[in-house]
């Protein structure tokens, strides 16, 4: 009995010991079964849903919780993406062309901006394109109006500024596209913009037209700086010409009078001493003679130093003397 009972003890002991490991083996099997696990990667947020209802937000790494069936992880990309829209629109000037931007954008990354964005909009990237493509059309055609064509294609800067403004700034009573749509707009910009023939015409036409005007006008600036280069040169001719001329006036000033103080020295001199007086004119009539010229003397001058020099070549023609006037008898 004794025997049996042991052998009955141990074989309930294995039976319990079996059942364990079944149990475990069971809950090991349920809790992998029903496990979440999900690897959310950087530009990436793992939104936790259970039973339909948002539990929280996943930052970049690795999610993992065991006995969780009834709990899903939506991904959302929440990294920088473009997109590009062609359309065709009318300007302010009743003018119809195609014009292509690209918007840069993203998601906000903030749990609450995200649980909305689930809520209303969706996870999936598809889910957001449809309406910001739509709100990106509007915006192009109503800054479209706001321009003229060419004012669309010279300032292409203040277009892409004006559908930013569309796109970011909220209406009375009304939340912005962006703010709707739970995103941020980074950038905006005017990629091209196509017109038709004629007008392209019409614009290299007046390309050409203000290439030509441009041109005049440097010619006439030209012109206008040369006339002030030679106006500045003849003025600084002018100016040199000037003061050259009083150069000589105040020289030839200066030299007549130091000649006429010789002169009067000389007067002076010759009023004091008239025997050296007579001497010097008849130096004079010497030099005179020198130069072999016919001179008219005066029949009053003393000839003896010309009587001196009668062999030279030289002719001295003396007019005959006047005749003594007789004195008058006085009349008793």
């Amino acid at each position: 009995m004794t025997t049996q009972q042991g052998r009955a003890r141990g074989s309930r002991a294995w039976t319990g010991l079996i059942g364990i490991a079944v149990l475990i083996v069971v809950v090991v099997g349920l809790g992998l079964s029903t496990m979440k696990f999900a690897q959310v990667n950087e530009g990436e947020r793992g939104i936790i849903v259970t039973q339909g209802r948002v539990e929280g937000v996943q930052e970049p790494g690795i999610f993992f919780r065991p006995f969780a069936p009834f709990t899903t992880i939506e991904v959302v990309n929440v990294r920088r993406q473009t997109r590009t829209i062609s359309q065709n629109v009318a300007s302010s000037d009743k003018q119809l062309y195609d014009i292509d931007i690209q918007v840069d954008y993203s998601r906000l990354t903030s749990p609450d901006a995200l649980r909305a964005s689930y809520g209303e909009i969706g996870v999936r990237d598809e889910q957001l394109i449809e309406p910001l493509d739509g709100y990106i059309n509007d915006a192009l055609k109503s800054a479209s109006t706001q321009f003229t064509l060419d004012q669309a294609l010279s300032d292409r800067g203040g277009f892409a500024a004006r559908i930013r403004q569309f796109l970011t700034t909220s209406e009375a009573g009304r939340r912005s596209p962006s703010e709707q749509l739970y995103i941020q707009i980074y950038d905006v910009k005017v990629l091209d913009i196509k017109v038709g023939e004629e007008y392209a015409r019409l614009l290299a036409e007046k390309a050409n037209l203000e290439v030509q005007i441009e041109t005049e006008q440097k010619r006439r600036e030209q012109i206008e700086a040369q006339q002030a280069n030679n106006l500045f040169q003849a003025e600084q001719e002018a100016q040199v010409a000037l003061t050259r001329e009083r150069g000589k006036t105040a020289a030839a000033l200066e030299a007549a009078n130091r000649e006429a103080q010789v002169r009067a020295i000389e007067g002076r001199y010759w009023r004091e001493n008239p025997e050296l007086f007579e001497l010097r004119k008849r130096e004079l009539m010497v030099q005179m003679l020198d130069n072999g010229n016919i001179w008219f003397i005066d029949p009053n001058t003393d000839l003896t130093l010309l009587l001196n020099r009668m062999g030279e070549t030289t002719a001295v023609v003396t007019p005959p003397a006047q005749p003594e006037a007789q004195p008058s008898t006085p009349t008793p």
